[in-house]
């Protein structure tokens, strides 16, 4: 007993570190995400700065500049892309890119049309589109409860969009088209890139560059003509201080989401971002006086509880599926066993 004591010490001490660096990753992503939200906004709308795709590549930028930094100066090493060829990643990692600057530039597009509450009610039917997504492409089998739970969310939204006051088609289409793009992405990073997991700085050295080559490209083709007749360049220099804030916070987004979902779960990512969704519209309300109306209130409410209902299913869903991997094994034993007594 007295020789057991130390080891169950340590362990317990190894989990309460575990738990309280994922709490600080959580609010990390949190305050950092939602400050990104706000800033960009601003940024878009009252400042002057309509360029979305620019707008979303400083981070991107800062990603892959102070990864790369922190590579060649040693202190992180290149453990699993180690040995990556010009053609595994052309074929590997530049469809996640593409499907990732679609999401994000899209995604930006949006705070040029529709209300930053509206915009979070909206990713309430994130689980709705990747749900399509992964059953379409059959990475996914749909579970009843599931289903059920992608209902009530997607009556929920509907609801919520009804009761908009300035809702544009153009700016819903951009989100759905946003969201329908990161799903994916996911649908390409998991049949690409199966169990490979990347370290944090190591994730971003990686990926960033491949989804910054695309908004480049993007930018060449729809926002750098007006870009220079406007002479964006000066409203950067005139106010530097705000996209050094931009490109800042989107490094601290991009690398606290893999945290996040390295230290706990993708289950627990999703649960903590509607958490998140939910603390900026009751922000953008309450502090900058985003108007909602009673029938938004409901129809994200009944959102949640879709959502609720939903990630209850996808808990169901896995244990099923392992107690079908733990039944096959036991039989591959038998099977075995019968064949050596044969």
């Amino acid at each position: 007993r007295r020789i057991g004591r130390p080891t169950a010490t340590m362990s317990g001490r190894k989990e309460g570190k575990h738990l309280i660096m994922a709490l600080v990753y959580i609010v990390g992503w949190g305050c950092a995400s939602s400050g990104l939200i706000f800033l960009n906004n601003h940024l878009l709308t009252e400042d002057g700065f309509h360029y979305p795709m620019t707008l979303c590549s400083m981070g991107l930028a800062a990603s892959w500049t102070i990864s790369s930094v922190m590579v060649n100066a040693g202190y992180v090493k290149l453990d699993k892309s180690r040995d990556i060829s010009p053609r595994w990643y052309c074929t590997h990692i530049l469809p996640i890119g593409a499907f990732a600057a679609i999401s994000l530039a899209l995604g930006n597009y949006t705070y040029l049309y529709l209300s930053v509450s509206f915009i979070q009610m909206l990713k309430a039917a994130v689980p709705c589109v990747t749900m399509i997504v992964l059953v379409a492409t059959a990475l996914e089998k749909p579970h009843r409860m599931t289903v059920l739970g992608v209902l009530i969310l997607t009556f929920g939204t509907a609801l919520a969009a009804y009761g908009e006051i300035a809702f544009q088609w153009i700016g819903v289409i951009m989100m759905f088209s946003s969201e329908f793009s990161e799903a994916f992405r996911m649908a390409v990073l998991q049949y690409l890139l199966g169990n490979l997991r990347f370290d944090l700085i190591e994730g971003l050295y990686v990926m960033a560059p491949a989804s910054f080559a695309f908004l480049v490209l993007g930018i060449m083709l729809f926002e750098f003509q007006t870009f220079q007749e406007e002479d964006g360049f000066a409203k950067i220099t005139g106010r530097p201080h705000k996209y050094l804030a931009a490109a800042f916070l989107g490094f601290c987004v991009n690398l606290l989401t893999l945290a996040v979902i390295k230290s706990t779960s993708s289950l627990t990512f999703k649960v903590v971002g509607q958490v998140k969704n939910t603390v900026v519209i009751l922000v953008s309300v309450v502090v900058f006086g985003s108007e909602i109306t009673f029938l938004q209130v409901v129809g994200y409410s009944i959102s949640m509880v879709g959502f609720a209902v939903y990630q209850r299913g996808k808990q169901v869903q896995a244990k099923a599926e392992e107690r079908e991997k733990e039944m096959d094994g036991y039989e591959r034993v038998e099977l075995h066993e019968q064949k050596g007594e044969a």
